[in-house]
């Protein structure tokens, strides 16, 4: 790998050791590398407009009231609060919201097991 795939090359950051080290620690958590971590928090305010993100977050609130409403009215108001601790677990796991918009936060969720249907995201059985 010489490192110009894709258009990309090497390129020099200055950093302070605690920054560096920092960086390196959140980009572990995120499942990134340094470099694709760094990219991506510098890019990431470009990526999505305020007004689309705005109206994704209002559509989901609405959908997921509806849908706690639906669930609650059928009876199945324990099933809606597992499934909304096992999203907290993950997004508590994640450290931050920034860390389910980078692009390894689904696989991230999946390797977990939390795919809602009887498991949380430990993979042990809900009930």
């Amino acid at each position: 790998m010489n490192g110009d795939e894709g258009g990309h090359r090497q390129r020099a950051v200055m950093a302070s050791d605690a920054e560096w080290e920092r960086a390196g620690r959140l980009a572990r958590q995120h499942g990134m590398d340094r470099s694709r971590y760094l990219m991506h928090r510098a890019l990431m305010p470009d990526a999505i407009p305020a007004e689309v993100l705005r109206r994704a977050v209002r559509e989901l609130l609405v959908l997921s009231l509806l849908e706690e409403k639906r669930l609650r009215e059928a009876g199945a108001g324990r099933e809606w609060e597992d499934a909304c601790d096992a999203v907290d677990g993950w997004i508590d796991r994640e450290r931050t919201l920034g860390g389910v918009t980078d692009p390894g936060a689904a696989n991230r969720w999946k390797a977990l097991g939390g795919d809602l249907e009887g498991e949380d995201p430990g993979g042990q059985a809900g009930g």
